[in-house]
């Protein structure tokens, strides 16, 4: 080879390495800086913690929470950490009637009767310490309410619960993991349908009580719908209803519902009904009932709901 083409390759080549190693260093020192800035140890990618305040047990309102005829209210009260701080926090309650549709609800038929509703958002500026923030409060539902007028009535029965929370990041509670608090609460009012079971034998296939309409009550209205059914427990998420073992229909439902069909046999009385007549000898009843709960959905033509639950 000619001696001074071989030169000529040669610093080419040198040359070449040079214009090779400088995008490398650079793309060395770029990773460094973003060591240095952005260390993925301290990002912070957890969404807010809720959990229990000092002194309860639990989260309020509990699990399938029921609110009593005598003091109609809902307690309200956890605390929420985050390490980075607390952008928002929301506490709502809407409608379950459907099951977990939400939107196929119908309007009750009595006008007077009304789907109880909450929303309430709590923002950075009522937040003092943003990385831990406990709330306690009440929300009524009787004439201490403003939203509730005098000749008004909330509607009883299941109203799905939650509290969620965002922090600074923009990390979100959610529901996939549970870092959301959901539930079912009961709303229990004395003008709805009464469920009083007053005994049960399993092994003797017998039951004893009735339903009926509170006479007493100048809101009360006419049974239309019974819906009995055995709920196995969820181990997996206590906070929400278990699978569907059994059930019994009658009479046609105001609610339209996901879980189950609207319509059934006749209803036996639309003012009082027998457990006994309906069950007693009844073995597949029974024989489901060992270790699963045992729930009574009863409407009436108000479109009031009450939901009664007995653990076996």
């Amino acid at each position: 080879m000619n001696k001074t083409i071989f030169l000529t390759l040669k610093l080419n080549s040198i040359k070449m390495r040079k214009h090779a190693v400088i995008p490398l260093c650079s793309l060395f020192l770029f990773s460094s800086c973003l060591n240095e800035d952005g260390d993925d140890d301290l990002t912070d990618l957890a969404a807010p913690a809720i959990s229990t305040s000092d002194g309860l047990s639990s989260i309020q309102p509990t699990f399938f929470f029921k609110t009593s005829m005598d003091d109609p209210e809902i307690p309200v009260a956890f605390t929420i950490t985050d390490a980075t701080g607390i952008r928002e926090i929301k506490v709502e309650s809407h409608s379950g009637f459907d099951g977990h549709t939400h939107g196929r609800s119908m309007s009750a038929r009595n006008p007077k009767f009304k789907l109880f509703n909450y929303n309430h958002i709590i923002g950075e500026e009522e937040i003092e310490n943003a990385t831990e923030f406990t709330y306690t409060s009440n929300i009524y539902l009787d004439d201490r309410n403003p939203d509730i007028a005098s000749d008004e009535f909330i509607l009883a029965g299941p109203y799905h619960f939650s509290i969620q929370a965002t922090d600074i990041e923009g990390n979100e509670t959610n529901y996939r993991d549970n870092t959301t608090y959901h539930t079912t609460l009961y709303v229990n009012k004395e003008y709805a349908p009464q469920v009083n079971m007053t005994g049960m034998d399993a092994s003797a296939n017998t039951i004893s009580g009735f339903i009926h309409r509170n006479m007493a009550h100048t809101a009360s209205s006419n049974i239309t719908f019974l819906w009995v059914y055995i709920e196995a427990p969820n181990v997996g998420s206590p906070n929400q209803e278990g699978p569907i073992l059994r059930e019994w229909i009658w009479g046609s439902s105001n609610w339209p519902h996901q879980f189950r069909p609207n319509q059934g046999e006749d209803l036996p009385d639309t003012q009082e009904i027998n457990l006994s007549q309906l069950f007693n000898g009844n073995s597949d009843f029974f024989d489901s009932l060992e270790g699963n709960k045992l729930v009574f959905w009863v409407e009436d033509t108000n479109g009031n709901i009450t939901v009664n639950q007995f653990n076996n």
